[in-house]
């Protein structure tokens, strides 16, 4: 009788451990879909509120190619086109001449891209002090800048991808980096309608949570 009693609560002990460790799957695989959704929202939004569809950024079915802005500097005067440029620049990184380039926008609104070969301390005679947040530097571009541009728009060439369960971002011909934890099936992908961009988001598990569409940005269908 003891025997059995002492199996019996070894059974019991045994079954209740096994429960906890499925409940914690369950509640980590949840968690993982909520910062899945969360990240991938959030960046997603963000990337794409600074460009315009078809000339900055372009989705189909596989991916999301975009310029990704990483700052604005602001360019100081300069009476003729040249390929150095005094700046005060404010971003979210320090630019970097291995994968960035520049966006010059002048006072008329034209747009023009230009790839950054150096960065060189201030130079140049703008006038007063960058404002607060601001950082002075002269960058050089790979050909001469137009006249009269105004502002610089830093960025780098990037693609969103929605594959193997996770968002992964790739740069250049690098590979596809995840950004969020693998919940996502594979039937989750961009979605064009009405004039808009979306993404559809759909669980890998019922644990990760329900499925999720959601508006990104403006789209302008040909």
């Amino acid at each position: 009788m003891a025997l059995l009693l002492g199996l019996l609560v070894v059974h019991m002990g045994l079954d209740t451990l096994a429960r906890l460790r499925a409940t914690q799957a369950r509640l980590a695989t949840r968690g993982d879909g909520i910062v899945a959704l969360r990240v991938g929202r959030h960046t997603l939004r963000r990337e794409l509120r600074f460009g315009v569809q078809g000339r900055d950024w372009a989705a189909d079915s596989d991916s999301l190619a975009l310029r990704a802005f990483r700052g604005t500097a602001l360019v100081c005067p300069a009476d003729s086109a040249a390929v150095s440029l005094s700046v005060a620049f404010r971003g979210d990184r320090a630019p970097d001449v291995t994968k960035d380039s520049v966006l010059l926008v002048t006072e008329g609104g034209s747009r023009t891209a230009r790839a950054l070969v150096a960065i060189g301390a201030p130079s140049g005679a703008c006038v007063g002090a960058p404002p607060e947040g601001f950082v002075a530097a002269t960058w050089t571009v790979e050909t001469v800048a137009p006249a009269g541009a105004v502002v610089a728009m830093l960025f780098e060439h990037g693609s969103y991808h929605l594959v193997d369960g996770a968002l992964r971002y790739r740069r250049g011909r690098s590979g596809r980096q995840p950004l969020t934890p693998e919940v996502w099936a594979s039937t989750s992908g961009w979605i064009t309608s009405d004039g808009h961009l979306g993404v559809e988001l759909i669980p890998g598990s019922p644990d990760v949570g329900r499925p999720w569409a959601g508006y990104l940005a403006p789209y302008d269908t040909p």
